[in-house]
């Protein structure tokens, strides 16, 4: 199967509750073969890359390097996105 996303970046924040559900949106696009990589990046954990991306507001959501959504999406959302946008 050819990939429809080749790396999601997702940039969360502790007890964000849009957060934990972006996530599992992104892990049910990765299981299902939509997704080649995915990374989850921990404002605690890694502040200098929410810094280096410019992030604030949380959920943010990069695809293939593009920043692709703020807050939650649906698998609909991403794939037509990266349909539309990245391929």
């Amino acid at each position: 199967m050819k990939y429809s996303i080749n790396r999601m970046m997702i940039f969360i924040e502790p007890d964000c509750t849009s957060c934990e559900r972006v996530v599992e949106t992104a892990t049910t696009l990765y299981r299902y073969g939509f997704l080649r990589d995915l990374v989850v990046i921990n404002r605690t954990n890694k502040p200098e890359v929410c810094a280096e991306f410019g992030v604030m507001i949380y959920p943010t959501v990069y695809i293939n390097g593009k920043l692709a959504f703020y807050g939650e999406f649906t698998i609909e959302d991403a794939i037509k996105y990266a349909k539309q946008v990245v391929l």
